[in-house]
């Protein structure tokens, strides 16, 4: 099963598009001033922005350290990364419950995993990598169905997920759905992928 998802571009207001693990916050802030006499009303606007902006880097900070830390499968230390970018976030971020759900799966948490991934949904029920990464946890629980469910919803947001094919055919396969394993390692073939044709010489041909 590949656990490597197509590029999010998700973040606060504006992010880079990376691979799964992979992906960082890393904006760059434009900070300019100009020398004026003004009143306490804009002064304090002022500060509320620049509160908001220090904020912002912290969130920025614990992401990309939890990122880190997940890249080198050290997932517990990445969760407490997670849970403090929450803490720091302007705004309910679904990649960031998502992300951290992954953690939980990659260290036996499936039903943790689910519940974060389930959260992400529900702050954007179009966000593809979020029942490819819940297809995922149910997988590694042995929901086999609940797995086929999710990739198939993936697909249907993002039809060019290529992984969610190859996930959802090796699946089928363990149902001994041979036919539409076939079908779907065939799709995604189709959308490059290397791996998927050597399974389909192995048992569709």
């Amino acid at each position: 099963m590949k656990l490597l998802n197509t590029a999010i571009a998700l973040g606060i207001g504006a992010s880079t598009a990376a691979s799964l693990l992979l992906l960082k916050v890393n904006k760059n802030f434009v900070v300019g001033s100009t020398a004026l006499v003004v009143g306490v009303g804009f002064m304090i606007a002022l500060k509320d922005e620049d509160d908001l902006n220090k904020k912002e880097k912290n969130y920025e900070y614990f992401f990309n350290r939890a990122q880190d830390k997940a890249e080198v499968s050290n997932y517990l230390g990445a969760i407490i990364d997670y849970n403090k970018a929450l803490e720091l976030s302007p705004t309910e971020i679904c990649l960031v419950y998502s992300m951290r759900g992954n953690a939980k799966r990659n260290s036996g948490d499936f039903k943790g995993a689910i519940s974060d991934q389930n959260k992400a949904l529900v702050i954007n029920p179009l966000y593809a990598d979020g029942y490819f990464n819940r297809g995922s946890a149910k997988f590694k629980m042995g929901d086999l169905p609940g797995a086929i469910d999710d990739y198939s919803q993936a697909i249907i947001i993002n039809p060019k997920d290529s992984d969610a094919f190859f996930n959802r055919a090796n699946v089928k396969k363990e149902l001994r759905d041979i036919k539409g394993a076939c079908e779907d390692w065939r799709k995604a073939v189709d959308l490059g992928d290397e791996e998927a044709k050597k399974l389909v010489k192995e048992n569709c041909e």
